[in-house]
């Protein structure tokens, strides 16, 4: 499960995954994480009424192409496992981001993450300011580690 998952885009306006994959991929997707090894048939009773198989059956070799699912035949069907999972694929995803948005942009994504986290929720603001203190602790007993 240590195959990551290439991101090709990112979709500003849409929300959750959808933002990474396609609407119905990022369906598709939350069925394999939920169900772990599903057929084809498991993701369809998953979406409910309105899942075409074709359709659903297009969508999983897709992310089997994109390498988000793996396919094994067993018996006659294939079942489909996530490369992943989920917080593994979310925490790669939202550092590939903040990466992207630091080499792009620097102390300007710095402060427009800031200035967002207080709008949202100031009690973020208070956990980042942990975490900022947290790993400035844990460099300085690093580097007075190297220096014994």
């Amino acid at each position: 499960m240590s195959q990551s998952i290439p991101i090709q885009s990112f979709r500003l306006h849409q929300e959750g995954l959808a933002r990474v994959f396609g609407e119905l991929e990022a369906k598709v997707m939350e069925a394999a994480w939920e169900l772990e090894e599903p057929t084809v048939q498991d993701v369809c009773d998953h979406l409910g009424s309105n899942a075409n198989y074709k359709t659903v059956m297009t969508v999983l070799n897709r992310l089997v192409e994109k390498r988000a699912l793996t396919r094994q035949r067993v018996s006659r069907a294939f079942i489909y496992r996530p490369s992943q999972s989920r917080e593994a694929f979310l925490s790669r995803v939202s550092r590939d981001i903040m990466d992207g948005l630091l080499r792009d942009f620097g102390s300007l994504a710095v402060a427009q993450f800031v200035e967002t986290l207080d709008k949202i929720d100031p009690e973020q603001l208070a956990e980042l300011e942990r975490l900022v203190q947290e790993r400035r602790r844990a460099q300085r007993e690093a580097s007075h580690d190297q220096g014994q």
